[in-house]
């Protein structure tokens, strides 16, 4: 009986009441603030995405309030106010007539100023060889009912925001709004894939919704094979056409978010391609489209990643594929077994490069990306050697013009 032996707050640690106290857990509110007072530190944090034990993760980070305006528009005024209010230039009880007065003063705030300043306190910041962070705050736990948002100081709960299991969670268009990213499988049976939304999906069709809780939605799209009728997302000629004739079968991974530049400065982990694989090695990528809004279709591959009934849809039964944010197939790598678990991307060599680790039933597989230094060299000497050549080529032929003998014109 928990009730009867709770222990007594007083005889805890303080900041250790929120761990060692089951009741006070059991009876405390979800959350201390709403997590839209921290809605750029929780989509800092993004991306999400939970679909087993594994993607249960613990970060630091560090959040912070919503800044609000508190200045007002009213009508018949300005409001462009300057950021810095301008320093008082004639100050009561100084005449600003004087010149003898004005130096002095001035060479004394000089001197002032001169003056060794003592150093501020230290502030300890967690550092990653080149990049340097706040210090953290909280613990932001990725759990299955979403994202748990705990005071590192005091273990409460800052905030805690339900989102969906199953799909992306990510702000894909770059407009600082969370959307939602789901890709919708077999199974036999139509589905309904986002709460708040009505529209019920085929299968082999991803939708993308915005807004917590959902407020509109912004594209659903083929993940099957392409064709020229896929721009007749929204009909339902264009739902028919995209699905093949068996779809029972059909698995789809989590889909992922890939950062593309454009031009535009974008949080981190935000604006990109999202990426989606079936279990038949399809994948696909799309867009967002203009103005935050659709998506456009990029390129579509076949590949080697197939697998049937696994349960962690991350890699082939037999091989993965490493593919660029173009479309390029890079590389494959045999597998040594079927994988049990999600592929881990790493770098435990510590040499920079991303490393791969695979879980199978009859192991633990790492392997290693080296680097490949004989072609770069390669290449620098072939360009050298061409560049030689043409000196020399240049050089010879303005000699041959200078050693040519000239004719005569006078007579012999």
């Amino acid at each position: 009986n928990i009730e009867a032996q709770s222990s007594d707050a007083s005889q805890l640690i303080p900041q250790h009441n929120y761990k060692l106290d089951v009741h006070a857990m059991n009876s405390r509110h979800p959350g201390e603030f709403e997590c839209r007072e921290f809605r750029e530190s929780i989509l800092g944090v993004m991306p999400h995405h939970w679909d087993r034990r594994e993607d249960t993760l613990l970060k630091l980070g560090h959040f912070r309030r919503h800044k609000r305006k508190t200045t007002k528009k009213t009508a018949g005024k300005s409001t462009n106010y300057p950021f810095h209010k301008p320093e008082e230039n004639h100050p009561p009880g100084k005449d600003s007539t004087k010149k003898i007065s004005n130096l002095i003063g001035q060479a004394a705030n000089y001197a002032n100023s001169a003056k060794t300043k003592k150093p501020g306190p230290y502030i300890p910041t967690i550092t990653n060889y080149t990049k340097i962070w706040w210090v953290p705050n909280v613990v932001v736990a990725h759990q299955k009912e979403g994202i748990e948002v705990l005071h590192l100081a005091s273990g409460r709960t800052a905030c805690k925001l339900h989102l969906q299991e199953g799909g992306l969670h990510a702000d894909i268009n770059g407009d600082g709004v969370l959307d939602h990213v789901q890709a919708v499988g077999g199974n036999g049976a139509e589905q309904t894939v986002v709460s708040g939304s009505m529209d019920v999906l085929r299968p082999c069709w991803a939708v993308a919704t915005s807004g917590v809780p959902v407020r509109e939605q912004l594209f659903n799209a083929s993940i099957c094979h392409h064709s020229p009728f896929n721009f007749l997302q929204h009909g339902e000629f264009s739902r028919y056409y995209g699905r093949t004739a068996d779809v029972t079968s059909l698995e789809v991974a989590t889909p992922i978010l890939i950062p593309r530049s454009d031009g535009h400065r974008h949080r981190k982990g935000s604006h990109g391609d999202v990426i989606f694989l079936t279990n038949r090695g399809e994948v696909t990528s799309y867009s967002p489209g203009l103005h935050g809004h659709g998506a456009d279709w990029q390129w579509q591959l076949t590949t080697g990643a197939t697998w049937s009934n696994l349960p962690s849809p991350s890699a082939g039964d037999q091989e993965a594929v490493v593919i660029s944010p173009g479309g390029s197939p890079l590389t494959t790598v045999d597998l040594p077994g079927t994988p049990t678990h999600a592929l881990i991307c790493e770098d435990f060599s510590n040499d920079g490069l991303t490393d791969l680790i695979v879980v199978t039933p009859s192991g633990v597989y790492g392997f290693v990306q080296t680097r490949q230094p004989g072609a770069l060299f390669f290449s620098t000497l072939v360009g050298c050697l061409i560049l030689v050549m043409g000196v020399i080529f240049v050089t010879q032929h303005l000699n041959s013009i200078k050693g040519k003998p000239r004719p005569s014109s006078g007579p012999r």
